[in-house]
């Protein structure tokens, strides 16, 4: 099996070497690209076809925020793992709402660099605890979409962005495949949703997977 193409992106170079140095002795990560600004990630990116950017959220010129925007507009394949110093509530929610699946803090050691490229290699989410806390507090209140559901449909789209199929749907929720489909039909109805993407996407936004 290959390996998982990581593109590295930070402006200071003795931590682009230093993730590099770690990931050397990793058979199912390679490092296939640096940069240390936007402009170089991007001169390069039809080159690499990297499967995860691991982004600095602070750079020079267009910070990390911007960046995953224009990663998910226009290379919509790409995983992104954000590494932040910073603690306010602001950015992470909105990288969040953006769908940038990762988030962990700079001073994170190496089994929490490896637990989430694992997690994003998996096609899991991983926000490091106090970036999970911070988005849980966030959706304390429920808004006026979430009202709209009843507790059954919100387990469903849980359940649902999880990626869980319509069958273990059902065994998880001990209702009937049948069920299932109702609760999916019930609530595409309610939040006039088109289809399984921007399921998953209102989901995301609402910070339903973190639940």
């Amino acid at each position: 099996m290959n390996p998982v193409k990581i593109f590295l992106v930070d402006d200071h170079k003795l931590v682009r070497d230093g993730i590099r140095a770690m990931l050397l002795s990793n058979i199912s990560f390679k490092v296939a690209g640096t940069a240390g600004t936007a402009a170089e990630l991007f001169s390069q990116l039809n080159e690499v076809q990297p499967d995860i950017c691991v982004l600095d959220i602070q750079l020079p010129g267009k910070n990390g925020v911007e960046i995953s925007r224009q990663l998910k507009d226009q290379y919509p394949q790409i995983k992104i793992l954000i590494l932040t110093a910073m603690k306010d509530d602001a950015p992470v929610k909105e990288c969040r709402n953006i769908g940038v699946e990762g988030m962990i803090s700079k001073d994170s050691g190496k089994e929490t660099y490896l637990e989430a490229l694992e997690a994003l290699k998996a096609g899991r989410t991983f926000y490091a605890g106090q970036f999970t806390e911070l988005l849980l507090k966030a959706t304390q209140g429920k808004s006026d979409k979430l009202k709209m559901l009843s507790e059954r449909e919100l387990d469903f789209v849980k359940a649902f962005a999880k990626g869980l199929s319509h069958k273990e749907i059902a065994d998880h929720l001990h209702i009937s495949p049948r069920t299932v489909e109702v609760h999916k039909k019930n609530v595409m109805d309610k939040l006039q949703l088109r289809n399984d993407v921007d399921l998953v996407k209102f989901a995301i936004k609402e910070g339903l997977t973190l639940i």
